[in-house]
């Protein structure tokens, strides 16, 4: 079943079963149909997302976890002190020979 289709009978059967329960009156029971469904719909996206995601998706979501990335400036200070110590190696050995 599409993942469209699928959000739409959650939808629509989720509210039947609500409004089912407002009429029968407490316990709400129909809390825990939209619980169990709902992780179900999410496992569901997760797949249909891994399924259907194109590259430039992919590389655009991939750069912006990395731009928003809390330890970023982090790992643009260990890039930096990795490119000042292999000019600083190749100066020396120029400055051997």
């Amino acid at each position: 079943m599409p993942f469209r289709t699928h959000a739409l009978i959650f939808v629509l059967a989720n509210g039947a079963l609500h409004v089912a329960n407002w009429f029968a009156g407490p316990p709400w029971w129909a809390f825990w149909p939209l619980v169990a469904w709902g992780a179900a719909l999410g496992a569901h996206y997760m797949v249909y997302r891994a399924r259907h995601s194109d590259p430039t998706w992919t590389k655009e979501r991939t750069d912006e976890v990395r731009s928003k990335s809390y330890d970023r400036a982090h790992m643009d200070a260990i890039a930096q002190d990795a490119i000042a110590r292999k000019q600083d190696a190749i100066a020396k050995d120029q400055h051997k020979e």
